[in-house]
């Protein structure tokens, strides 16, 4: 789970961002403060893994309420005025959301800290290969065997990940899914297709074959397709 809270002195505000917090079930939502001097007891008594903060707040603004923390949590700025997205970067901030926003654009600056995404990243720096990843589908955090992923298919922003024992649409693009995969299981094939190289059943000129489906291979990742398959032993 991922504690947060959330610092907003704009009711409306606050509330929408509850809404979005309760749509997602690994977010625990500890508290939502107005200010963030309001928060400060909270942040004291327990750990929090992510804060959802405004910047332009009475009192003391969010950079500035940043900069006090000795122990700083992840941080989402949530604001109206784009010119202080640089200065939350700066400060190393996890994403910036620009208000108004609607639920799939909160939903990709949550994903950045999700433990998720962090297995991957951990499993991924002690060992060869991960062996299995949290995908987002609609209010769910489905966990899926990599080894079992026959193909992934791009659908504008969304993926589609066909395995072996089930389908799963994913708020990803296939950007983000080809960095986070381990390259000895997959490659590239096509602008809109990730394969499982140990799935591929034949290959035939431009074509890859797994099971009845017919997957391209498209001229710009020709070469490093090819590659990977060497690499795994696979006849080119």
């Amino acid at each position: 789970m991922v504690n947060c809270i959330v610092i907003d002195d704009e009711p409306f505000a606050r509330n929408l961002l509850e809404e979005y917090i309760s749509k997602v079930p690994y977010l625990n939502l500890q508290g939502s403060f107005s200010s963030g001097l309001k928060a400060l007891e909270l942040l004291n008594a327990q750990p929090i893994d992510l804060l959802f903060l405004d910047i332009q707040m009475p009192e003391i603004n969010g950079i500035t309420f940043l900069k006090s923390l000795k122990n700083k949590p992840n941080v989402i700025f949530t604001t109206a005025y784009a010119e202080f997205a640089l200065e939350g970067y700066e400060l190393n901030a996890t994403d910036y959301l620009l208000k108004p926003f609607d639920f799939p654009r909160f939903l990709k600056a949550v994903e950045k800290v999700t433990p998720a995404q962090n297995q991957v990243r951990e499993t991924t720096s002690t060992a060869k290969s991960p062996k299995y990843l949290f995908v987002k589908d609609g209010s769910s955090m489905i966990k899926i065997t990599l080894s079992d992923i026959q193909y992934i298919k791009g659908v504008k922003d969304y993926v589609q990940i066909f395995s072996i024992n089930k389908k799963v649409m994913s708020l990803h693009t296939l950007k983000e899914l080809s960095e986070m995969l381990p390259e000895d299981l997959f490659s590239r094939s096509h602008n809109s297709y990730i394969v499982g190289l140990q799935h591929i059943d034949s290959i035939h000129r431009n074509q890859i074959n797994i099971l009845d489906t017919r997957i391209p291979i498209g001229a710009t990742f020709k070469k490093t397709f090819m590659e990977s398959l060497k690499r795994i032993g696979l006849p080119r």
